[in-house]
């Protein structure tokens, strides 16, 4: 794990036997289940958890029990802190996920399992949290056409920010997506680029998305004047503009989609999302039908695409139609 969990005896109120198993246990996951599992799912379930351990040291909680009441007790208290904090409903069943995995990998007793009522309690009360989640500012075609006259695309930084967004709106990738592309999944013929894995795609057999002409001349120019002919194709920038050898990471691309927000003078920030959430809006006004938005976005249902448009069929359905 790229960060240890910080686990102590006094996290555990666990007998010898029980112990040493979820001791084991823990060592297989770091040796050889963690490097499996997406970089982001680790990230979320490692601080969540870390979260929880320190939430009961400081409450002298036992965090990890042999006994699922003394573990109920734990969890009903951290769970009833984030009722009361500003978390999200997201966020809070998330955290109790988080939770409920390591406790699953230590192979000890689950209080949602044992306890019926505490199972009820958790799902009863967290209907009074709100589920709705804040969706990404969509960032949209005609957007990225004018960030294109908009960035100054012959230094290597404006020229990057206007690849990214507009390959990024062309093959609706996710982030994780795009930072890992390089020149290999490019076909220049088939105007496709391939994604060789998702975070949906569990049988890692990846997917192609489809690149404009207009993305493929900015990709073209970016390829020659960073001068990268192999490996990844979105590299980090030094200060003073040289191309590093190094992929960019996550935080350095949401800076880069805010950097854009900010040069068209948009009302809120730009996220990874927004390019997501913006070419589902695009293809929706263009009346491309929804099988082949969910085909395009790599989705394995129509219930996320229909989530990011919502804002837009308000507008454009009921009494939008006669009025």
């Amino acid at each position: 794990m790229s960060q240890a969990l910080t686990l102590t005896s006094d996290n555990f109120a666990i007998d010898d036997e029980h112990y040493h198993l979820v001791v084991d246990n823990l060592t297989e996951l770091h040796d050889s289940v963690w490097h499996t599992m997406a970089l982001n799912t680790r990230k979320a379930y490692q601080s969540d958890f870390n979260q929880y351990l320190l939430f009961c040291r400081e409450r002298q909680l036992p965090a990890l029990a042999s006994d699922w009441k003394i573990t109920k007790v734990a969890c009903q208290a951290f769970f009833d802190w984030m009722m009361q904090s500003p978390l999200s409903h997201h966020s809070v069943k998330r955290k109790l996920a988080s939770i409920r995995f390591f406790l699953g990998v230590s192979e000890l007793p689950d209080p949602w399992k044992h306890s019926k009522l505490f199972s009820r309690y958790i799902n009863g009360t967290l209907k009074a949290k709100p589920s709705a989640q804040k969706q990404a500012k969509p960032l949209q075609l005609h957007e990225a056409r004018l960030a294109n006259h908009v960035l100054d695309v012959d230094t290597l930084l404006g020229l990057r920010d206007a690849v990214l967004i507009n390959l990024a709106l062309d093959t609706l990738f996710r982030a994780s997506n795009l930072l890992a592309i390089e020149v290999q999944h490019i076909d220049w013929q088939a105007k496709t680029i391939f994604a060789p894995r998702s975070k949906t795609d569990q049988a890692g057999d990846g997917h192609y998305g489809y690149m404009s002409d207009e993305t493929a001349m900015l990709l073209k120019k970016w390829l020659a004047d960073a001068g990268i002919e192999e490996g990844f194709i979105f590299r980090k920038l030094s200060p003073k503009q040289t191309v590093q050898s190094e992929p960019m990471k996550y935080q350095a691309l949401l800076r880069r989609y805010e950097a854009v927000g900010i040069a068209l003078n948009t009302e809120g920030k730009f996220t990874c999302h927004s390019t997501r959430t913006g070419g589902v809006l695009t293809l929706l006004s263009a009346d491309v039908p929804m099988a082949e938005i969910v085909l395009s976005g790599n989705w394995k249902s129509e219930a996320m695409a229909i989530r990011y448009a919502k804002q837009y069929r308000a507008g454009t359905v009921g009494m939008a139609k006669v009025r």
